[in-house]
């Protein structure tokens, strides 16, 4: 996780229903420390570290790594890559 500080913020998460999120609104919101990662989100909702590298993380629309910092009302999305033949 970046530097936090003892503020926190608000943002919105979009998951796949076969994810099985904790620590998350019935609206998508939750709320973190500033300067969370996208990492670290994960964590929080109940996402184990060695299972991160298998989802793509979108925020505002824009593919970000797990080091991206979240900001205040940022929109997270989690997809899960699909592979098929």
């Amino acid at each position: 996780m970046a530097e936090a500080t003892d503020r926190s913020i608000s943002i919105t998460l979009h998951h796949s229903p076969i994810l099985k999120v904790t620590n998350i609104s019935r609206d998508g919101r939750v709320e973190v420390p500033a300067g969370t990662s996208a990492g670290a989100l994960l964590e929080r909702v109940g996402i184990p570290q060695n299972q991160q590298r298998y989802l793509i993380v979108y925020a505002n629309g824009r593919k970000q790594s797990l080091s991206y910092t979240l900001r205040q009302d940022d929109k997270v999305q989690l997809f899960i890559p699909i592979g098929g033949g």
